[in-house]
């Protein structure tokens, strides 16, 4: 079950106690998820949550039952009002014009709370979110330009950021940011979800905090061993063609410690030798000097 189809399972259960609100969830789920024919209004969904809640808002707001058409091959539900008089209600009572906008959107969503409703609607019929472990990303399918519009100015009203696009043809739009999907979930009703991001990207922050300290110290240990082995290999070739007898006392002192104790640090070094990590570093970079003039 995708993160999204959990949330609107959840959503679909949700009851408005403002007798606008619910009006107001019904004509986002008409406009995400509903398309106008010549023979009639047609809603389309593959979540039964999303149908459950269109049947009983329209039977509870116009006391009409929308006709069910069957389950498409791709799982898709699609139900029909054909009724011209069924057909004229909805006109009416959502003011829509012949371009497709609203008439006055103030007497739709007279309140924050059914502003909060549509979009809860408006996620049920053309919504959906991915996975916040992999990526943050929230969309709504608003098929027509004048619904994107519609979207945007309720987003913005509950001070979310959103960009559009066109992808085949539909109008999307789209929040990226787990704030920002975050305030959405929690204001269409799903605040379990929206914890659930806040708990995810703490958690993403935390590994990745982590990750970048282990890549820093991985990259300082390559430079150590590449370092040490520089040291190993100067000291050997020196061993091996002229002998450390020959180094002075300082350096072959070094050269034996370094050999002898090939684990420790240039700083546990100098403590052995009585002098510092720099005095040390000084000591074997002569060293390299020496074996490369063989």
């Amino acid at each position: 079950m995708s993160f999204s189809y959990k949330i609107k399972e959840k959503l679909g259960k949700i009851m408005p106690d403002c007798p606008f609100c619910r009006s107001a969830e019904l004509f986002g789920l008409l406009r995400f998820a509903g398309q106008r024919r010549r023979d009639g209004f047609y809603f389309a969904s593959e979540h039964e949550a999303t149908i459950d809640v269109f049947c009983s808002a329209i039977s509870e707001e116009f006391g009409f039952s929308a006709e069910p058409c069957g389950k498409s091959k791709n799982g898709i539900f699609l139900y029909r009002i054909t009724d011209p008089n069924a057909l004229d209600q909805l006109k009416e009572r959502f003011m829509l014009r012949e371009d497709g906008r609203m008439e006055n959107p103030e007497e739709i969503m007279p309140f924050s709370c059914c502003r909060e409703s549509y979009l809860r609607g408006a996620f049920l019929g053309g919504g959906s979110i991915s996975d916040p472990q992999k990526s943050y990303h929230m969309e709504f399918d608003a098929n027509e330009e004048p619904v994107a519009e519609e979207l945007l100015e309720v987003l913005e009203e509950l001070e979310v950021h959103a960009k559009t696009t066109v992808r085949k043809g539909h109008a999307v739009v789209y929040i990226k940011g787990y704030e920002e999907i975050a305030a959405v979930l929690g204001a269409v009703g799903a605040g379990s979800a929206a914890m659930e991001i806040f708990n995810i990207s703490i958690e993403k922050e935390i590994r990745n905090g982590i990750n970048r300290q282990l890549n820093c110290e991985n990259a300082n240990m390559d430079k150590i061993v590449k370092a040490y082995g520089k040291h190993f290999m100067a000291i050997e070739k020196i061993k091996n063609s002229t002998g450390l007898e020959v180094l002075p006392e300082k350096l072959r002192e070094a050269a034996e410690l370094r050999m002898e104790y090939p684990d420790e640090s240039l700083k546990e070094l100098g403590e052995r030798l009585g002098i510092g990590k720099s005095g040390v570093n000084h000591r074997l970079n002569r060293l390299i000097e020496i074996s490369e003039s063989i």
